[in-house]
């Protein structure tokens, strides 16, 4: 019967690009690899904006149905990017970082998508925001006298 033993040292050095485990880490280590997974996670918003503005770009200004279901699509992604925050960094809490920050930076991410869809939606006529838009509230100014010109015929 053949026997094979494998014995592990821990001598050799780490290869190059090896990252450890946060669970391996310690201390300062561990709260640098926690803040950049962080930064990580807030600026992932802004890596869809310009794929976003391309998009709706390639859609024109045409009212038709393919339209208005992708301008639909990027409004509900940049709804549920900015109302699942808490969700994105849920992994992050409580172990030692302050997150403020970096919701901040994933909240602007979020609104700045959510505002470049609105310009779009602006843009072609779905979003009210002209005064003619408005025309029908204003009041209608009935008469109360009419002045009728005389005649000396």
């Amino acid at each position: 019967m053949w026997e094979i033993k494998i014995k592990r040292e821990n001598s050799l050095p780490e290869p190059v690009g090896y990252k450890k485990a946060f669970d391996d880490c310690q201390g300062q280590e561990l709260r640098d690899d926690l803040e950049k997974k962080a930064m990580g996670i807030a600026k992932g918003g802004f890596g869809n904006i310009f794929m976003i503005m391309f998009t709706l770009y390639m859609t024109g200004n045409m009212m038709n149905i393919f339209t208005i279901v992708i301008i639909g699509q990027f409004l509900w992604q940049a709804i549920s990017t900015i109302a699942k925050m808490d969700q994105a960094f849920s992994l992050l809490e409580n172990r030692g970082i302050s997150l403020f920050l970096y919701k901040l930076i994933y909240l602007s991410a979020g609104l700045l998508q959510l505002g470049v869809v609105l310009y779009k939606l602006y843009n072609i006529g779905l979003l009210p925001l002209n005064s003619a838009d408005w025309i029908d509230l204003v009041p209608l100014h009935h008469q109360e006298e009419i002045v009728v010109p005389y005649s000396y015929n």
